[in-house]
């Protein structure tokens, strides 16, 4: 085969590839994330709008013991105590520094402000500061969901990628929990 014709297969090959690479998995749900430093505490803000109904959404959201089978990187999550609508959870696993897995552990004291609304602050571990809050709202196709995140990482040790880690680590639990949650939505019975 001509050398030039080899050259165009394998750039198309790699063009489709990276085409492939590039989109989304089928089904997944689309999020947006950002996150911008400020001082010492990194905010972030992900929402997502979400093809699911406003009680499947609640359920998988405050679902913490199951977030292992669906969140990555996450080794164990599991409430401790429930208080009325106060739940401490505990959970550990690795944030990801490109290749580089950082345990951490945390316990969380969430407040549930059912159906739409939960508040975390963490109250040991890992972290020096993660106070965080997820809200459900109804929008087209069926529910709009919102994070917004106070991180004070502490990682110093990896100084100016420390943002980019804490945002690329925050998109992929989001991302994985809006996918278990359209999901679940999906795979319920009509309603």
């Amino acid at each position: 085969m001509p050398v030039g014709r080899t050259a165009r297969r394998l750039a198309a090959g790699i063009a489709l590839a990276l085409a492939g690479a590039a989109t989304p998995l089928a089904g997944a749900a689309t999020i947006a994330i950002d996150a911008e430093r400020r001082g010492d505490t990194i905010d972030i803000h992900a929402s997502a709008p979400l093809k699911a109904d406003a009680e499947t959404a609640w359920r998988v959201l405050t679902a913490y013991d199951r977030y292992p089978e669906f969140i990555p990187d996450l080794r164990t999550s599991r409430v401790v105590a429930r208080h009325g609508a106060i739940v401490t959870v505990e959970q550990s696993g690795d944030a990801r520094v490109w290749l580089l897995p950082v345990p951490l552990d945390i316990t969380f004291e969430i407040v549930e402000l059912p159906p739409s609304s939960l508040r975390s602050r963490a109250v040991s571990g890992s972290l020096r500061a993660l106070e965080s809050s997820y809200e459900l709202t109804p929008a087209a196709p069926g529910m709009r969901l919102d994070y917004v995140g106070h991180v004070a990482p502490g990682f110093e040790l990896f100084g100016s990628i420390e943002l980019q880690a804490v945002k690329q680590n925050v998109a992929r639990q989001f991302q994985a929990l809006a996918d278990e949650i359209e999901r679940q939505s999906a795979a319920a019975p009509a309603r």
